[in-house]
């Protein structure tokens, strides 16, 4: 079992000590157009926003922050310091708003913002020193967890906003390193995939670490990092398909 909450402490952290060193104005190449302050902006608008819906187990406008007079590194850990005051103050099983038609829980929180934090990471290492992100610097167990938090969390919310399925034929996915495996399928037209958690079957199987399998979920790698067992062009479809927003 993963605590969510020490390993977005941990992440967040990391995160902070990145800006501390990074330009501000350097471009960050998984999100075009954006600079490595507009990835700042980003998230700790994100944790300061999902701080106000667990104090207030509602839904709340994300905040419209322009720009800090402190230096990045400082204001995003201070937003993170706040976030993580909120976890810690909210039972995980009160009931609380969040954006997926799934698992309206305080809970959602800790896992969410952990795996928000654990992406964009891997953004700022790709865009400060493309060495350092490389997929084996998210462990595997929290990789693992991104993996089924996208197939439990994620499938569900891109139906609900209008996205095409990604699941349109049966698939089995499998994390090597971990031992992690999922068996995607389609149900009736307009709901999420059934999701059973212990085998990898279906038309095709696509494999890798946790780490490939969930940046490739997120569009940070390519599919061809993974290996792909029976049908190819299902495999191809998943990949290309909108899993995720």
């Amino acid at each position: 079992m993963i605590d969510h909450l020490a390993e977005f402490d941990r992440t967040a952290a990391r995160f902070a000590a990145v800006l501390a060193d990074a330009d501000p104005d350097l471009p960050v190449p998984a999100c075009p157009g954006w600079t490595i302050a507009d990835l700042a902006l980003h998230l700790g608008s994100g944790q300061r926003w999902a701080a106000s819906i667990l104090l207030s187990g509602t839904s709340q406008e994300t905040p419209q922050v322009l720009r800090t007079t402190i230096s990045w590194a400082d204001w995003y850990a201070g937003t993170s310091a706040a976030l993580i005051a909120a976890i810690r103050a909210i039972d995980p099983d009160e009931p609380c708003w969040n954006f997926s038609p799934v698992d309206q829980r305080a809970g959602f929180w800790a896992r969410r913002r952990m795996h928000e934090t654990v992406i964009h990471l891997v953004d700022a290492l790709q865009a400060t020193d493309p060495g350092a992100a490389d997929p084996a610097g998210v462990p595997a167990a929290v990789a693992a967890d991104g993996v089924d938090e996208v197939f439990g969390v994620y499938l569900p919310r891109m139906l609900a906003r209008g996205f095409a399925p990604a699941v349109t034929r049966q698939l089995g996915v499998r994390a090597t390193d971990t031992g992690h495996e999922w068996t995607l399928t389609p149900v009736s037209q307009g709901d999420p995939p059934q999701v059973e958690r212990g085998r990898a079957a279906g038309e095709a199987v696509l494999s890798g670490t946790a780490a490939e399998l969930d940046l490739c979920l997120w569009k940070r790698l390519p599919g061809a990092v993974l290996t792909v067992e029976g049908d190819a062009g299902a495999a191809a479809d998943f990949l290309a398909a909108r899993a995720t927003a």
